[in-house]
């Protein structure tokens, strides 16, 4: 229907028109009627669509918020810590040329996979093993003579003097073969342990002063997983315990094995490593990984979305569905997760709360659940 400034406007306007018929108008009252046509023609199209739009929202001013509710049953729940960690080899250590001599051989390849006790490079040791010849010589006729001043010295044929000297020119010629022996050892470098070769920057018949780098060895086939936390999270993790962890898109399994003893008074964290299984040499020493720590787990919780929470002033509240109504409800939260939180207080198992509508619904407001969601989803 019009409304009555409407059809006001159209009576003004048939009254023009009578005028107009009679031909009685002057050039002045002309000029105003086909202004007030203009007026009226602009006009009755707003007020033609206020009314409509008044119409309307009287029509539907009455109907209930239409909504998705999910009904909350205890449920598990546990709250994750995330963080950092350095995947490390299990072993590694940088070889260092023991003595100082030119490389007579090379026995590896670079990025070589090697067994403990493999020979890697051999360091001229001829000088050595030519003196060794001659202080071994020099020994047997040291004993010679010690053995022929044994049977004289109980004759006195020679003094007690002769027979001390002899025998500690013994011990002498035992402790220069003994470190001729071993700067002989030192030259045929070995690997300490089972792992993989990295690279060299010398060639055969190069010098290598003592303690010149020969290359690394890296033990990859097993990993360590190094990370600090919180200390207040200690209680959370045991040794022995197995603990997540995701690159990417895996998902791993590591071992604790070992928990520094002291809290760092300065970062008030906690060393924490663990033994990664690392079959294949698939992930290499130096990544980054997420290792997740459970920090809460309770075999009841109340937990719900996060989106269903409205953040206010100094409180959190949401809304609980009970015959045909929404009402306005603050409650007390605990841990979350990304999706998740749970309500420790203000919530009661079998309370169904509103999902969707938010934005719109009010304390004490009619709504119509149109969908149920099953299980804790956003």
């Amino acid at each position: 229907m019009l409304n009555q400034k409407a059809l006001l406007l159209l009576h003004s306007f048939n009254r023009l028109l009578s005028f107009s018929n009679k031909r009685i108008l002057s050039m002045n009252s002309f000029s105003i009627i086909i202004r007030s046509l203009i007026i009226l023609t602009i006009m009755l199209p707003v007020l033609f669509a206020c009314n409509e739009s008044k119409e309307k929202a009287g029509g539907t001013s009455s109907a209930p918020l239409l909504v998705e509710a999910m009904i909350v049953k205890p449920q598990y729940f546990e709250s994750k810590f995330v963080i950092n960690a350095n995947l490390l080899p299990y072993e590694e250590t940088e070889l260092k040329a023991p003595v100082s001599g030119n490389v007579l051989s090379i026995f590896f390849k670079e990025g070589d996979k090697v067994s403990k006790g493999q020979p890697l490079i051999k360091i001229d040791d001829r000088i050595w093993k030519a003196r060794l010849k001659g202080l071994k010589s020099q020994l047997s006729i040291a004993r010679s003579d010690s053995t022929r001043n044994a049977a004289l010295i109980d004759v006195q044929g020679v003094s007690q003097e002769a027979v001390d000297k002899t025998n500690a020119q013994i011990q002498e010629l035992h402790a220069q073969i003994e470190e001729l022996q071993v700067n002989i050892s030192l030259a045929n470098v070995t690997a300490p342990f089972t792992g993989r070769l990295g690279m060299r920057d010398f060639s055969v018949g190069a010098y290598l002063s003592q303690g010149m780098t020969i290359t690394r060895i890296v033990q990859a086939d097993k990993l360590k997983v190094d990370f600090e936390m919180p200390g207040r999270y200690i209680q959370n993790i045991k040794l022995g315990e197995q603990i997540q962890m995701i690159y990417h898109d895996d998902t791993l399994t590591a071992k604790v094995y070992a928990i520094d003893p002291r809290i760092d008074p300065n970062s008030r964290t906690i060393r924490i490593r663990c033994e990664l299984p690392n079959p294949g040499e698939k992930y290499v020493p130096g990544i980054f990984a997420s290792v997740i720590i459970p920090t809460n787990i309770t075999q009841n919780a109340l937990v719900v979305p996060t989106s269903a929470v409205i953040p206010a002033l100094n409180t959190q509240t949401l809304y609980v569905y009970h015959a045909g109504k929404a009402f306005r409800k603050e409650v007390e939260l605990g841990d979350r997760t990304n999706v998740e939180v749970q309500i420790m207080s203000g919530l009661n198992p079998g309370d169904t709360i509103l999902l969707t509508g938010l934005m719109m619904v009010k304390d004490n407001m009619p709504v119509q659940i149109k969908e149920i969601v099953k299980g804790n989803q956003p």
